[in-house]
Formats: structure tokens, C-alpha cells, sequence
């Protein structure tokens, strides 16, 4: 189990409980006391989501990543990230777990061309000013 299926379950857990006492604290005329408790209910189901989702990524990932390690050819996760729909297949983060797509522009160029290409990003990370 994860923290984030934990976190799930008492936020959970926790909003039944506030529904369960504002129920009581309804039933025994306190009404805006009872209204009060039961304010905070949605927001902690909100919480059980948001943890569930990321308990089911974080499963994804730990799965992907023993496929990959034992040779295995596996898709990309999807979505990798938040930004998955408006990044034309591009890697947008250190979590992203969508591989860098290949260059696309090489196969229009002639050997002169593409010698030329070659040697432009060979020195692209290089800290020189040439």
C-alpha cells in the first residue's frame, strides 16, 4: 500500500465520520453546528480522489519501470504528465514519462546536408562560443 492509498482511505474514513456526527448533531437540533461539520465532507472526498489517482499512477509507474528493467517493449504511460494533451509528443518535465520523439527533419537532406546537420548539433552542448 502507498501513503497515497492511505491518505485515501482516512480522508475517506474521516468524511464519513463528519457526515455520520453532522447526521447526530441534525438529529439533535444543533443545526449549524451540523451544517458546519458536513461543509468539510466534500472537500476531504476531493482529497480521497486526488490520492487514489496518484496511488494508481505511482502502481503504473512502479509496473512500467519492472517491464522495462526485465527487456520488455512496453507503451508510454498516458497521460505522463498534466500537460500531456498540448505538448505535440514532446517531453515537458523531470516526471514525464513520455520518451523524446526522434528528429523528423533529417530524412530531406542529401550527405552534404545531413554531414553538415551532424556536425551543427554535435557541438550543440558543447559550452564553447563555436
Amino acid at each position: 500500500m502507498t501513503r497515497h492509498l492511505a491518505l485515501a482511505r482516512a480522508c475517506r474514513t474521516l468524511a464519513l465520520a463528519q457526515v455520520a456526527v453532522a447526521a447526530w448533531l441534525l438529529a439533535h437540533h444543533a443545526w449549524l453546528l451540523g451544517i458546519l461539520v458536513v461543509w468539510a465532507a466534500p472537500s476531504l472526498l476531493a482529497a480521497d480522489g486526488v490520492c487514489r489517482r496518484a496511488h494508481h499512477r505511482a502502481r503504473a509507474m512502479a509496473r512500467r519501470a519492472a517491464q522495462l528493467g526485465a527487456g520488455e517493449q512496453v507503451p508510454t504511460l498516458t497521460p505522463c504528465c498534466q500537460f500531456w494533451k498540448h505538448s505535440d509528443g514532446q517531453v515537458h518535465g523531470p516526471g514525464c514519462t513520455r520518451p523524446p520523439l526522434p528528429r523528423r527533419d533529417t530524412y530531406r537532406l542529401d550527405d552534404a546536408g545531413r554531414a553538415a546537420f551532424d556536425e551543427i548539433v554535435r557541438h550543440y552542448h558543447d559550452r564553447s562560443t563555436a
